[in-house]
C-alpha cells in the first residue's frame, strides 16, 4: 500500500517526462489456458452464458515478451483513488491497475464477460441466487489471502456505506438482498428479484474489490492503493504522477508482461501531445480532453505508420445540472425554458464534432427513435419561436426579465459552459462562471451546493439500471436532486423486468417523461478519442465499451522498438 507522497520534486511538464523507473525484468512463464465459467440459467441481456475467450495462436514473432516500462499521460489528479466513491473514468485509469473484480470484460472484446477473481459462477434456476466460486491462489498486495469474507465486506460497503460516504454506483447492488459465505472460497449472493443487470454489474470498475484490512478502520481509501491486481503502486505524488511496479505474485501465470508503468500528470494539452508525438509517452488517457481534433488528424496524416488513432463511442454524457432542490430550477417551467434553447447541434461544433446528439440513453437498443428525439426544441435546433416560448415560460414562473445565476464547473469544461452562457443570454438568464478544482466540484455536486453547472458524467455499459439512475431519487450521481415518483416507479419496474420487449417499453416511457420534465438536460453524448503507439501490443482501448471497464493492462506488452 502506498499513500500520496510529496517526495518527488516539483517539475515542469517536460521535466516530469524525463523521470525514469527502474525495476528488474522478470521472465514470464507461458500463460495457462483460461477456464470457461460454469453457468446455469444465466441472468444477462444476451440470454447466453458469458464465456472465457479462446486466444488465437500468434505467429512466433508476435509472442508477447516480458519486460519494459509503459509510459502513459493523463491530464490531472482526481479527488480520490477510491473506486467505489468516485465514478470517474480517470480514477479507474489511475488506480484500476491494482485491482480485480469477481468478473471482468474481455480486454480484446469489451462486450464479453469473463471470470476474474471468481474461477466460475452459476445462477440458480429461479434467477435469485448467484454463486461465485473463488480462485484459491489470490493474495492481496500485503500478502493476506483473498477470501469470501473480503467479497462480503465489499458488498456490505456498497449496500450500507459508512456515514458520510457516498457510493456513486450503488445501483450495482440494488437487487441484492443478502450475501452469504458458506466457506472461504464460495460466495452466495441472494437477490430480491431476478435481475437482468446483476452479472454485468459484477464486471464493472465500480465492483472491483477493495481491501477490508485497510477500510475496517477508515471510511475511504483516499489516496491509498492496496489490491490483488497485476501492478502495485510504488509512488504517488499529487500533480506529478504515479509509478506502478509488477506484482511478482499475481495469480494469473505469466502476467503481467510489463515490469511497470508510469503515469504522468500533464495538464497542458500541447505539452501532453508533444510528449506523445516524440515517444516520451506511448499511451494517452482516452478522453475529449486528451487532444484536439486537429491533433488527431495530424497523427493520422503524419504518423499512421507508427501510431493508432481511434475515435469511438463512450458512455459519457454532457449534462447541464440544474439544482432541483431550490429556486429557480425547482420550477419545471424554468427548466423547460433552459432546455429548449440549448442548441445541441451547435454544441457539437464547440466540442469539435466529438459527440452525438442524444437523449437519456445512448443510440442503440434502449434509445428513443431519432425521428422522435430530433423533433424536440433544442435537439432539432433552436428557432425564434422557441426563444419566445421559453421567455413566456420564464414569465409564467415569475421571471419576466430572466435572472442571474452562477454556473459551477471544473476547468476542463470552460468551452461548453461559455456556450451555455451565450445560449441562455437570449432569454435573459445571465450566467456567471465559477471555476473550481475537480475535487471541490464533485463535493459540491454531491451536496447540491450549486445552482447550475456542466459536467461530463457517464456509465460503463449500455444499461438502463445505470444510465437512468441519474434521474432517480437518491441515485448515485443524481447531482441535480431531481425527484419524480412516476420515474422512480418505472425505474424499479424496468429493473425487475426480464422480458426485453416489456422492459424497453418502460424505458422509452421513462425517457419521454425525463425529457418533458427537463430533469437534467443532455447536450451530447461524447465520442472518445485516443492514440497509442503501435509498438504497444495487447492494448485495445477502442474495444472497451465505455472506456475504463478494463483498466488492469495485464495483457499489454512492448515490442523492441518501444523499450
Amino acid at each position: 500500500m502506498v499513500t500520496g507522497s510529496r517526495s518527488w520534486p516539483l517539475l515542469s511538464c517536460l521535466a516530469i517526462l524525463g523521470l525514469l523507473v527502474s525495476c528488474a525484468p522478470a521472465a514470464a512463464p507461458a500463460p495457462a489456458p483460461t477456464t470457461a465459467p460454469r453457468v446455469e440459467t444465466p441472468v444477462g441481456k444476451s440470454g447466453g452464458a458469458p464465456a472465457a475467450p479462446t486466444p488465437s495462436p500468434k505467429p512466433a514473432a508476435e509472442q508477447p515478451k516480458s519486460g519494459g516500462i509503459l509510459k502513459h499521460a493523463a491530464f490531472k489528479d482526481e479527488g480520490t483513488l477510491d473506486l467505489h466513491v468516485s465514478g470517474r473514468g480517470l480514477v479507474a485509469d489511475q488506480a484500476g491497475l491494482a485491482y480485480n473484480g469477481l468478473l471482468q470484460f474481455n480486454p480484446e472484446d469489451g462486450r464479453e464477460i469473463i471470470t476474474d477473481l471468481a474461477e466460475s459462477y452459476r445462477v440458480s434456476p429461479d434467477g435469485k441466487k448467484v454463486t461465485f466460486l473463488l480462485r484459491k491462489n489470490v493474495n492481496w498486495h500485503d500478502g493476506k489471502p483473498f477470501t469470501s469474507e473480503d467479497v462480503k465486506f465489499n458488498f456490505d460497503r456498497w449496500m450500507t456505506p459508512p456515514e458520510g460516504v457516498i457510493i456513486t454506483r450503488k445501483e450495482i447492488v440494488a437487487a441484492v438482498e443478502r450475501v452469504e459465505t458458506p466457506d472461504p472460497y464460495t460466495v452466495d449472493v441472494h437477490l430480491k428479484y431476478p435481475s437482468p443487470f446483476f452479472v454485468t454489474a459484477m464486471a464493472l470498475v465500480a465492483a472491483l474489490m477493495l481491501p477490508p484490512q485497510y477500510l475496517k478502520d477508515r471510511k475511504t481509501m483516499e489516496f491509498n492503493v492496496l489490491g490483488t491486481g497485476p501492478y502495485k503502486l510504488k509512488k504517488y505524488t499529487r500533480s506529478v504522477g504515479l509509478e506502478y511496479v509488477k506484482n511478482e505474485n499475481y495469480f494469473v501465470p505469466g502476467r503481467p508482461y510489463l515490469d511497470g508503468l508510469v503515469q504522468y500528470m500533464v495538464p497542458d494539452q500541447s505539452a501532453r501531445f508533444a510528449a506523445f508525438r516524440t515517444g516520451q509517452v506511448r499511451t494517452l488517457y482516452p478522453s475529449s480532453t486528451t487532444m484536439t481534433a486537429s491533433h488527431a488528424e495530424l497523427l493520422r496524416k503524419e504518423m499512421s505508420d507508427r501510431v493508432n488513432v481511434a475515435r469511438y463511442p463512450g458512455m459519457t454524457y454532457g449534462f447541464v445540472y440544474l439544482n432541483f432542490t431550490r429556486p429557480p430550477f425547482n420550477d419545471v417551467r424554468v427548466r423547460q425554458a433552459v432546455d429548449m434553447v440549448l442548441d445541441r447541434k451547435r454544441m457539437l461544433e464547440v466540442v469539435e464534432g466529438r459527440g452525438e446528439v442524444m437523449g437519456p440513453m445512448i443510440r442503440g437498443l434502449w434509445s428513443l427513435p431519432d425521428d422522435e428525439l430530433l423533433k424536440r426544441p433544442g435537439y432539432r435546433g433552436v428557432t425564434a419561436a422557441d426563444i419566445q416560448k421559453a421567455k413566456a415560460l420564464l414569465a409564467e414562473a415569475g421571471y419576466p426579465n430572466g435572472f442571474p445565476v452562477e454556473a459551477m464547473i471544473a476547468d476542463q469544461y470552460t468551452k461548453q459552459t461559455v456556450f451555455i452562457q451565450s445560449q441562455l443570454k437570449a432569454i435573459g438568464i445571465d450566467v456567471s462562471i465559477k471555476v473550481v478544482d475537480v475535487a471541490t466540484n464533485e463535493k459540491r455536486l454531491v451536496a447540491h451546493d450549486f445552482a447550475m453547472g456542466f459536467y461530463l458524467t457517464g456509465q460503463p455499459v449500455e444499461e438502463p439500471d445505470l444510465l437512468l439512475s441519474f434521474y432517480v431519487t437518491g441515485g448515485g450521481r443524481a447531482y441535480s436532486g431531481f425527484s419524480d415518483k412516476q420515474i422512480d416507479d418505472w425505474y424499479r419496474e424496468q429493473s425487475r423486468t426480464t422480458d426485453a420487449g416489456k422492459r424497453k417499453e418502460i424505458v422509452l416511457n421513462m425517457q419521454r417523461r425525463i425529457l418533458n420534465l427537463a430533469a437534467t438536460p443532455v447536450l451530447y453524448h461524447q465520442l472518445y478519442e485516443t492514440a497509442y503507439w503501435k509498438c504497444v501490443r495487447g492494448y485495445y482501448p477502442e474495444k472497451q465499451v465505455g472506456g475504463p471497464n478494463n483498466s488492469k493492462k495485464q495483457n499489454i506488452w512492448l515490442d523492441e522498438s518501444c523499450r
